[in-house]
């Protein structure tokens, strides 16, 4: 319910606006995309973060929760053709501060956060001629449990 009332309040406020809606209003759902995102697909897939980010620690903020690489746009329109340095220059002295950079903070992140293969793995594909009633029932057991943890990670994540 809270999230639907986070929503009201961000319509209401930006109602007056003409166009689309960009920026900073968007970044709380832009990162709660993300993260749903990278929960659900493997490693090997980047995603590029983008929306509401305006500073170094905006772009280090979607680096953490699972972005490989960011997108500017909306500060870019406002703030010109300096954005990306100063947004790049701040990013450069948090991650000095912290000793990393960021493919440190990405490759941490990724591997963190990213779908994971389940143990034991999904059963190999059925070659054609060799499916049985049991094999079937064994994969639809597999299935049915990988869905009630997307389940529960989506009812999980409902929550802002």
């Amino acid at each position: 319910m809270l999230g639907a009332c986070v929503t009201y309040a961000m319509l209401a406020e930006n109602k007056a606006e003409t166009g689309g809606l960009s920026g900073k209003p968007v970044k709380p759902y832009t990162l709660r995309a993300l993260k749903t995102l990278r929960a659900h697909l493997p490693a090997s897939i980047p995603i590029i973060g983008c929306g509401g980010i305006s500073s170094g620690a905006d772009a280090l903020e979607y680096g953490r929760a699972g972005a490989s690489f960011i997108q500017l746009y909306t500060e870019f329109g406002y703030d010109g053709v300096g954005t990306c340095r100063r947004i790049k220059d701040e990013l450069v002295s948090l991650l000095k501060r912290e000793g990393k950079t960021w493919g440190d903070v990405v490759n941490e992140s990724v591997a963190r956060l990213s779908w994971k293969e389940p143990n034991p793995p999904l059963p190999a594909p059925v070659r054609e001629g060799e499916a049985t009633v049991g094999k079937l029932i064994e994969e639809a057991e597999v299935l049915q449990s990988l869905l009630n943890e997307l389940g529960e990670k989506m009812s999980g994540s409902a929550e802002p």
